[in-house]
């Protein structure tokens, strides 16, 4: 579905179309081009276009008269869009609203006796299924005879006093009272928009069902509202490239907050992670950067919903890293190491009270400086960036700043990697209390090891994925035992290198099979590791 030329009203009909890949562009029929690339500067000069899998459209179409719909049917799907070449938010339902006769349809009347937590737990693991995009499509349908009315109104955002989705909008000069104004966005686009006194003061709550944008009255020149069918879609001055956004309707300071890079721009997509409420966090990376960020909380323990959000080209290359956060254990200080040759090459640095010095990310680079970015306590904040890397990693100092002198953090000499694009883990093996083994369900080799030690404190080596792939637990072990393997990758000649690892409490063992080497707890283990090859090293003074 196409609109015209300021994406105000519908256009025409085309298709249906092969749907590209994420972040790729194919030429349908009749020489039209399918773009789905982020940033693409073709996009922003052509015409806007919503799309609809063809058998959701000829379900509307089968249950209302779809072209007197039209105009309506390209208002609530472009605009979910909150302003042209706005990212792709992925903001999800956070209310789940069946419609019986769309699952009495599909032969599942059974699903109208479960209660609402175990419905949206359904919801949350078949969300893409046909049932849930059918149910989306009756709720469309529903949502026609009573739609708003069609009138556009364009005015500058600067006059808008208050609006919610569904009413009309409240204007007033009120800009000297109310300065700022607050948009809400959710998985429908402009929620709300609000008028605040000022810029309000930080509180450590976030969400990941709404997007915020916080706005002073001098950054509203040229902005301007168009308002259709109770919907809001901002239009943004050419030079303008896009707006800030937070996950957190409070928001930090900015100036009060450390950086590095610092190459913040008035787009940014900053994320927020209270610390207090994380008792760990995952990296993904592929070759040496981080393409998204999981905060292990009760809520999400897991970090397969943030890996299933990158693109399936992506999931096959990255590499998760897991920085555990024991409840015996808190953050010292939180800084970024940067490599003095390579200007994107930087690395997160944790100082944990009982657990020292973690590193994260960069490994190579003989020449590089550390900067304190934050002492305890504190909130990390990053950016997000569609298909491309981590630039941008901070905190903000919740509480009093701690002025004292710091020890440098801790940085092992490190050998040139065994294998292309690998990272590196190190941790000590005294102490040790518990050993947690993580391997791959498949293959039953290990993927990572999660330590456990006497004092509280915890480390983790290669690859944790917690709540994904099978652990063996071993208890008070007194060695740590492995077997070195290697196969030749299919359709290849590059030899591949994984471990099997085991652990033992007991000093007497045996293995069933040749080719272990078994170790005592003492000394460092280094683990270095990929999306998939491993490699250990006990090392003892």
């Amino acid at each position: 579905v196409l609109g015209n030329i300021d994406s105000t009203a519908f256009s025409q009909r085309l298709g249906p179309y092969i749907f590209p890949g994420y972040g790729h562009r194919v030429r349908g029929k009749s020489g039209v081009s399918l773009c789905r690339k982020p940033d693409c500067s073709l996009c922003a000069v052509s015409p806007e276009a919503s799309i609809a899998h063809s058998d959701c459209f000829e379900f509307v179409a089968q249950r209302c008269n779809i072209d007197d719909s039209l105009d309506y049917l390209w208002v609530v799907t472009a605009w979910r869009t909150p302003w042209r070449q706005a990212p792709n938010f992925r903001l999800e339902e956070t209310i789940v609203k069946p419609d019986w006769s769309v699952f009495d349809g599909f032969g599942i009347s059974s699903m109208r006796l479960l209660p609402p937590e175990i419905l949206r737990m359904i919801h949350e693991y078949s969300a893409t299924s046909m049932i849930w995009r059918f149910n989306a499509a009756s709720e469309l349908i529903r949502q026609l005879p009573v739609a708003s009315s069609d009138h556009f109104l364009s005015i500058p955002l600067c006059a808008v006093s208050v609006w919610k989705r569904g009413d009309q909008p409240v204007i007033a000069e009120i800009a000297h009272k109310l300065p700022v104004i607050r948009l809400t966005i959710d998985s429908w686009g402009i929620q709300e928009v609000k008028r605040l006194p000022g810029n309000p003061q930080f509180r450590r709550s976030r969400t990941d069902g709404l997007v915020f944008v916080i706005l002073d009255q001098r950054w509203l020149e040229g902005i301007n509202a168009h308002f259709k069918f109770g919907f809001l879609r901002l239009e943004l001055p050419k030079t303008c490239h896009g707006l800030q956004t937070w996950d957190t309707p409070t928001p930090p300071d900015l100036q009060r907050c450390r950086f590095y890079p610092a190459n913040i721009t008035r787009s940014t997509r900053f994320r927020t992670i209270d610390l207090r409420q994380t008792n760990g966090i995952t990296f993904f990376f592929c070759r040496g950067e981080i393409y998204a960020v999981h905060a292990h909380t009760r809520s999400f323990p897991c970090a397969q919903t943030t890996y299933q959000r990158l693109s399936r080209r992506r999931q096959q290359s990255v590499t998760w890293v897991y920085v555990p956060f024991s409840q015996q254990d808190s953050i010292a200080a939180l800084g970024a190491r940067m490599s003095l040759s390579e200007s994107t090459s930087f690395s997160t640095q944790f100082r944990m009270k009982l657990g020292g010095d973690v590193s994260v990310g960069l490994t190579s680079s003989k020449q590089a400086k550390d900067l304190l970015l934050s002492k305890s306590p504190m909130t990390i904040i990053y950016n997000i960036r569609e298909l491309q890397p981590v630039s941008v990693i901070g905190a903000y100092p919740t509480g009093e700043e701690d002025n004292s002198l710091m020890t440098p953090f801790h940085h092992p000499f490190i050998d040139d990697p065994p294998f292309p694009n690998a990272c590196f883990s190190l941790a000590p093996l005294e102490s040790v209390n518990r050993i947690s083994i993580f391997n791959n369900k498949l293959t039953g080799r290990c993927m990572g090891i999660l330590l456990q030690y006497q004092n509280g404190a915890q480390r983790s080596l290669g690859q944790c994925r917690v709540g994904v792939d099978p652990v063996e637990d071993y208890v008070k072990p007194v060695h740590i035992c492995f077997h070195r393997q290697s196969y030749v990758r299919s359709g290849t000649s590059v030899q591949v290198q994984e471990t099997m690892v085991r652990g033992t409490s007991r000093r007497e063992h045996d293995h069933d099979e040749q080719g272990w080497t078994c170790f005592e707890m003492q000394g460092e283990l280094e683990f270095w590791f990929s999306h998939e090859e491993t490699k250990l090293t006990v090392i003892v003074d």
